[in-house]
């Protein structure tokens, strides 16, 4: 798979690069005066410094759950996901919603988590037990047309 390339507002970069990289372990690639380049495992983000930031504060119900509309993360292997959510409750990270499993007993149960960065932008880390479930849709975890899970 090839990496993707995500770019977004933040509205202080010193505290951008303090949150990616010592919460959510990045490096950095490229910066210049308005933005940083970070390595998200494998992947290409890049905060882009802004007078204003959008609202994204309108979130969608989901499972029970407010869900930003406008949120990215990573879907992790299951221990590593757990380790990673050990050492954010170790650290006092505070969570925008707090770890839990998403469509108990179904088929697209899930661990997920979400915590904003200094601006607000919502990152989601999830994991399924079983990765051929990311994008399953019947029971039997192959594709079908038609329906499905939509995060």
């Amino acid at each position: 798979m090839r990496p993707f390339h995500l770019a977004f507002p933040v509205s202080d970069l010193e505290e951008t690069e303090r949150f990616y990289v010592e919460i959510i372990g990045c490096s950095i690639g490229r910066r210049t005066p308005r933005s940083i380049n970070f390595n998200f495992h494998g992947h290409q983000i890049v905060s882009h410094l802004v007078e204003t930031m959008p609202n994204n504060t309108d979130g969608g119900r989901i499972d029970g759950k407010n869900v930003p509309p406008f949120h990215f993360g990573l879907v992790m292997e299951w221990r590593e996901w757990n380790d990673f959510r050990d050492s954010l409750v170790e650290r006092n990270i505070s969570f925008r919603i707090n770890p839990h499993t998403r469509y108990p007993g179904k088929v697209g149960e899930q661990a997920t988590m979400f915590l904003n960065d200094p601006s607000g932008n919502a990152l989601e880390f999830k994991s399924f037990r079983d990765d051929e479930r990311l994008f399953a849709t019947s029971a039997g975890g192959e594709n079908t047309v038609g329906g499905g899970i939509l995060d």
